[in-house]
């Protein structure tokens, strides 16, 4: 599919006309204070997940605004009897997705723009109200505001821009705002949920941005892979007077530590890919232990320590080939001291994701960017999100990442997107949005 080839057929023109170009950026910044007020009251309702708080009064909201807006919609709940598997952490708190439709599937090709409306706890340390959506020296700050309430902002009004400059776009427009991104998982009741149950297909959807934050002049055509997990050491309890009459379980992981990062982490940092990823210091594979919990009392010797690890791969490397690696430690661990004994469980595991950079959409893509002035980026995410389940689960690899926040500033205190980036990364995304149902009502 080649979405805008001009008369003389030499490529993608993500406008078509100038006359196109000039109408999306003066609707653009027409609907800029709009678009930040919308923005704002996202961020006021506080989706903080683990455990998922305030998500139908979030959906609810949503529905309403574009059901105003001109669309069809569709509030998709998860049912009851499958909370504990596609959100475990839920609490059985409900969990719904709004998927909404505008135009006619029938004149052109579907596009379709995703985003999640979770968000990671606030955490301490913030200047800001986490939840106010304070605009300060041209910047809002809150919870969600890059990580990615912005990208959600920002799908509505680039789409609201183009029927407000006038242009007749052939095709329909799909928007979801799904639940539960942040908490991942191989199954998922957000996106996970929509591709299982058929609303995000290859039959049914030409295109597919998730505007996740990758900046104004990124164009993410894939993520990392993930192996999270546990493992468990085994000791023997004694009295802490005595130790030598028990085994430390405490001891033993620390010394399955220290391997790990004399020699496994020191390999893998030399593992890098060519690809830009974002955030830019995280080109090579890692592994990380994150928490850890032994012991019940200071006068008693440990039978038990618990690790959580995060190993991330670089496009290329293999899961079963990196479960291997990390597993191999163990039982050389084994092999040394027999009173080693542990258990190791996966939570989570994806392959890397990884679209061509030649499919129409991050073609289209690179050409909006530059219309702007900026030199496009090609970029591969650190951290996994739900493009996983539109590659691997639904088969459409015409799917990028694009958005107005930047990773660098998802889940820190004080969390802020610059009004710059999203009304500039609303012009994109109106230009790409244009160059897929193409064609302005001048063009006939």
């Amino acid at each position: 599919m080649n979405y805008n080839e001009n008369e003389e057929g030499d490529g993608v023109d993500p406008t078509h006309h100038t006359s196109d170009r000039e109408r999306i950026f003066e609707a653009v910044d027409s609907l800029a204070d709009e678009m930040v007020g919308f923005l704002a009251a996202i961020i006021r309702i506080p989706t903080i997940n683990p455990p998922g708080e305030n998500y139908e009064e979030f959906v609810e909201y949503f529905d309403r605004h574009l059901s105003n807006l001109g669309y069809e919609t569709e509030v998709l709940h998860v049912p009851k009897d499958r909370l504990d598997e596609l959100a475990p952490h839920a609490e059985g708190r409900p969990r719904p997705n709004l998927v909404a439709r505008l135009g006619d599937a029938s004149s052109g090709p579907t596009i379709h723009l995703n985003g999640h409306y979770d968000v990671v706890p606030a955490g301490s340390d913030w200047k800001r109200d986490p939840f106010g959506g304070e605009v300060v020296d041209g910047k809002m700050y809150g919870r969600g505001a890059s990580d990615m309430k912005s990208g959600l902002a920002c799908q509505v009004y680039a789409v609201e821009a183009l029927r407000r400059a006038g242009l007749d776009l052939r095709g329909s427009i799909v928007q979801s705002a799904v639940a539960d991104e942040e908490t991942v998982g191989n199954v998922n009741a957000g996106m996970g949920y929509l591709v299982e149950k058929g609303v995000v297909a290859k039959e049914n959807t030409a295109a597919l941005i998730i505007t996740e934050p990758f900046g104004p002049d990124g164009v993410g055509i894939g993520h990392k892979g993930a192996i999270w997990g546990e493992i468990t050491i085994f000791g023997e309890k004694a009295h802490g007077s005595s130790p030598l009459l028990g085994t430390n379980a405490i001891e033993l992981a620390a010394r399955f530590l220290a391997h790990i990062s004399d020699d496994l982490q020191p390999r893998l940092a030399k593992r890098t890919t060519d690809i830009l990823v974002t955030p830019e210091e995280s080109v090579s594979s890692t592994l990380s232990f994150d928490t850890i919990s032994g012991g019940v009392a200071t006068n008693i010797v440990p039978d038990r320590c618990v690790m959580t690890f995060n190993r991330r791969l670089i496009p290329g490397e293999d899961l079963d080939e990196a479960r291997a690696e990390l597993l191999s430690y163990l039982e050389g661990m084994k092999e040394e001291d027999a009173r080693f004994r542990y258990e190791y469980r996966e939570t989570y595991a994806t392959d890397a994701t990884l679209v061509p950079s030649d499919e129409p959409l991050v073609v289209a893509a690179k050409e909006a960017v530059k219309t702007l002035g900026m030199e496009p980026k090609e970029l591969i995410s650190a951290g996994s999100d739900d493009q996983r389940f539109a590659v691997h689960g639904a088969g459409i690899t015409n799917s990028i990442i694009y958005g107005p926040g930047h990773t660098r500033f998802a889940h820190i205190a004080d969390e802020y997107i610059s009004i710059d980036d999203l009304v500039t990364g609303a012009k994109v995304l109106a230009l790409i949005v244009h160059g897929c149902l193409n064609h302005s009502k001048e063009a006939k």
